[in-house]
């Protein structure tokens, strides 16, 4: 008995439909239709586990058959994902008010598809346990109204890439909502860059990531200089003060580990600060990474390549980090020097032959595989080996990796 789980694409353009369909057929059944009208008629008797829905199609546009959706009964807990152009932000937002659970923007990124279609189906697992139960119900589309206003306090992809161009972010969360979120920030010829991984994960660790978020965007406003080894201190007095303003409390010991990257790219000195997390930085070459000026211990090497590690401070972002001091680390990069930073959920993930976690030495052997691919080219390939590695285990935490080429 076939037991794959079924995806709908419905697009006018059968080149979207033959890419969509060549990047799943591997693990889920693909049907394809080429227009509204024929996706409506294969819906009166089959029910898909995600419908992939383009917007802009003749005749019958996507904001069209979603209505029809959403009139049946029968149809309208489908979870579907609107397929748009950059130029639909409008239309986009009117989907997502229909009903409609997700988006994407063309051309389209098949990792952030693929993890946004793994989050439909468990939002439609989920969905079909607790439709019987109305308050419970009601919480889950709050989550899910939740995950989009997460989302929408991220720099999202175009300003991203502005930013740093050569360069790629997976992010998968546990649950719906996640803890580890991305910071970005210019001051003239400095680029500021910060990864975060709250405490926990699901809504208590969504929370925190809001409270951070906004804390930074105060520590930016009025054009304020950033001095990058006072981020950290000055964000673990906001958490101190904000989460133990009682006594009946128990959120002391919630905060946030960090890395924060201020690049210069005039002087080519990075300043790095770490929260409980190390900094990655690969170099193709023989050339030492020089760090607060002495050379840096590598890490392991390929025969091209060269990994070091960064260490960062021992304290996290918090009630006990609100009077510590932490480390600004110069390192002087080259052009053509990657860096990397991660959350600890990708090396504490359960899987392998011996289902243990995986490591960070691991992790650091397969980075450096990876490294005769261009930059872009890399999300891709960790996406997928991580998805191998896993394997049927469920995730153990939310995963955040940022990889950046200088």
């Amino acid at each position: 008995m076939d037991k794959k789980r079924t995806i709908l694409s419905v697009d006018d353009s059968p080149i979207n439909n033959k890419l969509i369909e060549a990047y799943f057929r591997r693990d889920y059944n693909v049907v394809t239709k080429d227009s509204g009208q024929q996706a409506l008629a294969w819906l009166e008797e089959n029910i898909p586990d995600v419908m992939l829905l383009d917007i802009m199609m003749p005749v019958m546009d996507g904001i069209q058959v979603l209505e029809k959706i959403q009139e049946n009964e029968r149809l309208r807990d489908i979870p579907v994902i609107m397929v748009s152009a950059k130029t639909e932000m409008d239309s986009i937002k009117a989907t997502l008010s229909m009903g409609a659970q997700d988006y994407v923007k063309k051309p389209i990124d098949f990792t952030e598809l693929q993890s946004k279609v793994l989050i439909a189906f468990q939002i439609g697992e989920q969905r079909k346990e607790i439709t019987k139960y109305k308050t419970y119900y009601d919480i889950h589309q709050g989550m899910i109204h939740a995950q989009r206003i997460q989302r929408s306090i991220l720099p999202d992809n175009e300003s991203f890439k502005r930013l740093f161009p050569k360069s790629f972010i997976i992010n998968m969360p546990k649950h719906v909502v996640s803890g580890d979120f991305y910071w970005i920030h210019q001051n003239f010829q400095i680029k500021n860059l910060g990864l975060f991984d709250c405490t926990g994960h699901g809504v208590p660790a969504a929370m925190l990531t809001i409270m951070g978020q906004m804390e930074l965007h105060a520590l930016t406003q009025n054009g304020n200089e950033l001095i990058t080894e006072q981020i950290f201190p000055l964000l673990s007095k906001k958490f101190s003060h904000f989460l133990n303003t009682s006594a009946d409390t128990y959120t002391q010991y919630d905060g946030m580990d960090g890395i924060i990257c201020s690049v210069n790219s005039e002087t080519r000195i990075m300043d790095f600060v770490g929260a409980k997390r190390s900094l990655v930085v690969v170099r193709q070459g023989n050339d030492e990474l020089m760090v607060n000026g002495k050379p840096c211990e590598p890490k392991c090497s390929s025969e091209d390549y060269v990994l070091y590690e960064i260490a960062g401070d021992r304290n996290s972002i918090g009630k006990e980090s609100e009077f510590a001091e932490f480390t600004a680390n110069k390192i002087e990069y080259l052009p053509g020097d990657r860096m990397f930073l991660f959350s600890d959920g990708i090396t504490d993930q359960i899987g392998g032959n011996k289902v243990k976690k995986l490591k960070k030495k691991l992790f650091y052997e397969q980075i450096l595989e990876l490294q005769n691919k261009s930059i872009n080219l890399q999300k891709s390939a960790i996406f997928s080996w991580f998805d191998s590695w896993k394997e049927e285990n469920e995730q153990t935490d939310d995963i955040m990796i940022i990889g950046v080429e200088l």
